[in-house]
């Protein structure tokens, strides 16, 4: 309980940062420009969430065969790809400045600072989730929620505008870095493990298959913005982004679910034992919270979204309710697939991947209204979770089979 309040209260902190950045930055910008901010850093988000796969691949290795020799290998790694990544980022804008006419090439200059620290925080936190220092994990994330805002606003007032909300994002991810850093020193100065070691092979080979679920996951929660702002006009883009923001809060409870029993579903894949009813838990509590959510939502998102976001974007809160019930499904999701491939059945990763093509697909072809990319997101969701329960049959870790094993007990 006690490690349980440290990380819910960092990721609170930061969901409340980042939910304050994001007013902040609405009513500072207006529709217009918050629509442009919005999806740039939907953008940046899918990338973040590519490198997240990194902190679950750590944090679910063999905590007692050099745990902090297999993160000195791979921080050393990140460190170089980050640079050869913003370089390729950079020379990329360039050139797309060059050739396409009226694109914001200073814009998206800026926005490649925002991949600093990407990947060097998601992995440390997992080094410190791994080893059981969820004070540290709960501070780095509580450094990311307080920097995000603060900066913002001190570059918004230092004269900077629509990157202002850029660099606020790319200092709140390198000081979130530093801070977890701090509390990993002790692995930082370890020798890095052997490349031929058992220990780096297993945890290079699960490092694609997180990767390709924490990115399908990426973009089935964020692909929907970035299609607000292609196919709306520009404030309906903004009011859709501001209803994201809101709903995406609901994402807190999976994510302290998992942070806390990532390293116990591990324990029990190396023991051979079910672990359906865990996830059931980690599942009903997203349910629950949603449900909450929505309740709240149907009579006050309007006044809620006149509170924060001002009245340019109330009719945001008419999305809310029909925005909250896709998004606690597809915190479900989440919970189921880090139940997956903490267990090494990594085949979820590669479902949740090809329905996020689906929703791809389908926002192109056929949402040109708020609810219609709405209703995708919810037909996606209810699909992660049919896909989950087809797949787990077999090995007996559906969410029935853990209610079947609750109940009994």
């Amino acid at each position: 309980m006690s490690s349980g309040a440290i990380v819910g209260g960092g990721l609170l902190v930061w969901s409340l940062g980042n939910w304050l950045f994001f007013v902040l930055a609405g009513r500072l910008l207006g529709p217009r420009d918050y629509g442009l901010v919005a999806a740039i850093l939907s953008g940046c988000l899918v990338v973040f969430v590519l490198c997240s796969g990194l902190q679950p691949a750590i944090a679910a290795s063999n905590r007692g065969n050099a745990p902090d020799a297999i993160y000195a290998r791979a921080l050393r790694i990140v460190v170089r790809m980050t640079l050869i990544a913003m370089s390729i980022a950079g020379a990329l804008v360039v050139i797309a400045g060059l050739t396409i006419g009226g694109f914001p090439t200073g814009i998206m200059l800026i926005a490649v600072t925002v991949l600093t620290g990407m990947a060097i925080f998601p992995l440390t936190q997992g080094q410190l989730q791994g080893s059981g220092n969820f004070l540290g994990f709960g501070l780095g994330f509580t450094a990311v929620g307080i920097a995000r805002p603060v900066v913002l606003v001190l570059l918004w007032g230092g004269g900077l505008h629509v990157v202002a909300a850029l660099l606020g994002t790319a200092a709140s991810w390198i000081i979130g870095a530093i801070v977890a850093g701090l509390f990993a020193a002790r692995a930082i100065r370890t020798s890095p493990i052997a490349e031929d070691a058992p220990e780096w092979v297993a945890f290079r080979r699960a490092l694609l298959p997180n990767a390709l679920g924490a990115t399908a996951i990426a973009v089935l929660t964020n692909v929907d913005v970035i299609t607000a702002k292609l196919v709306l006009p520009s404030t309906p883009a903004g009011v859709f982004a501001a209803a994201a923001a809101i709903a995406q809060g609901l994402f807190l409870v999976p994510q302290v679910f998992v942070t806390l029993v990532v390293p116990r579903l591990a324990a029990r894949r190396a023991a051979q034992t079910s672990s359906a009813h865990i996830a059931l838990l980690g599942v009903l509590g997203t349910l629950l919270l949603g449900g909450v959510f929505i309740a709240v939502m149907i009579p006050c998102g309007r006044l809620l979204m006149r509170l924060t976001y001002g009245s340019q974007f109330a009719a945001a809160g008419d999305l809310l309710p029909y925005y909250g019930l896709a998004m606690a499904i597809m915190g479900c999701a989440i919970v189921l697939l880090y139940h997956q491939i903490t267990r090494r059945d990594f085949r979820y990763s590669w479902i949740l991947l090809g329905i996020a093509v689906g929703q791809i697909v389908a926002l192109a072809a056929i949402a040109r209204s708020a609810y219609a990319i709405i209703t995708i997101d919810l037909i996606c969701a209810l699909g992660a979770l049919v896909a989950h329960e087809l797949l787990a049959k077999t090995a007996g870790e559906r969410l029935v089979d853990g209610f079947s094993r609750e109940h009994r007990s």
